[in-house]
C-alpha cells in the first residue's frame, strides 16, 4: 500500500470546502445519482402514458412486430 499517496489524499480531502466535499461525494457514489434519477424519471409526464393501450399490453411484442414490418420492407 502506497501509505504517502493515501495521506497525500487525506490532505487534501481535508482541505476541501463543504460543498467540494459534496461534489466529491457524489462522483464516488454513482449508484446514489442513478437513484436520485430514477426517481426524476418517474415524475415525468410521458411515464405510463401508454398504459391504458390495449396493444402495449406485451410491450415487448408490440416492438417485435413493429420491427418486423419494418424491417421485412
Amino acid at each position: 500500500m502506497n501509505t504517502k499517496l493515501i495521506d497525500s489524499l487525506v490532505q487534501i480531502i481535508q482541505a476541501l470546502s463543504e460543498e467540494e466535499r459534496s461534489l466529491l461525494q457524489q462522483k464516488l457514489n454513482p449508484a446514489s445519482i442513478a437513484l436520485q434519477n430514477a426517481n426524476s424519471l418517474r415524475d415525468e409526464a410521458f411515464i405510463g402514458m401508454w398504459r391504458d393501450r390495449p396493444e402495449m399490453e406485451d410491450s415487448s411484442q408490440w416492438v417485435r412486430n413493429l420491427r418486423q414490418q419494418q424491417w421485412s420492407r
